[in-house]
């Protein structure tokens, strides 16, 4: 029995807040409903899990929190060219992706399976702690010791407290020390930062 004729669409994904940027172009048939372009877009970057993820297209939101959702495809919102939409992956870390629609194509029979295209820029850390917390690992991978030097640090800390009690001081001296720690940890966890790299064999063995 042939399968039912379907349409193609092929997406850019850009993500937001994060440099060297972190691009994927992917085509991905129009039945996909939300909830499995979630999941594909998760394997897509080598990350596990989700935290929960929204959609807001045509000025509407649809989250993982929604039952309603779940029912939802690409082809009901009949998406056009250019058309663009915000698709936020984990949203307890708010990676925000700008997704815009490059074309629309009559699929191949048979060939419904997703596709990653093309891209630039490696996938973050899952768990990094968002755009903000990957731009510290990348620093602190850059200068190592030197991004948190004591006397800088002391400088910095008596600016900031100039007419506050000593315990201020010692409180902030205090966060400091355990975001350094935290980036070491992070940077252990995930190996060398490698933000330039995309390999479009990898994500679609994915």
């Amino acid at each position: 029995m042939p399968s039912a004729p379907f349409n193609r669409t092929i997406l850019r994904t850009v993500l937001r807040d994060v440099y060297p940027m972190v691009i994927r172009l992917i085509a991905v048939p129009d039945s996909l409903h939300l909830i499995d372009f979630d999941d594909l877009f998760h394997a897509l970057l080598g990350w596990e899990g989700s935290s929960g993820f929204a959609f807001r297209i045509q000025d509407q939101e649809y989250n993982s929190f929604r039952r309603s959702t779940r029912s939802k495809k690409l082809c009901d919102f009949q998406l056009h060219r250019q058309e663009k939409f915000l698709y936020t992956i984990d949203t307890l870390d708010q990676w925000e992706w700008d997704v815009r629609v490059i074309d629309t194509q009559t699929g191949v029979e048979d060939d419904a399976m997703p596709v990653c295209l093309g891209g630039r820029g490696a996938a973050p850390p899952q768990y990094s702690g968002g755009p903000t917390g990957y731009r510290l690992m990348l620093k602190r991978q850059e200068l190592g010791e030197k991004m948190f030097e004591p006397a800088q640090v002391e400088t910095a800390l008596a600016l900031l407290t100039a007419e506050q009690p000593a315990s201020t001081r010692e409180l902030l001296r205090e966060v400091l020390t355990d975001g350094a720690t935290s980036l070491d940890r992070r940077l252990e966890a995930s190996g060398r930062l490698e933000p330039q790299r995309f390999s479009l064999k990898e994500a679609n063995e994915r």
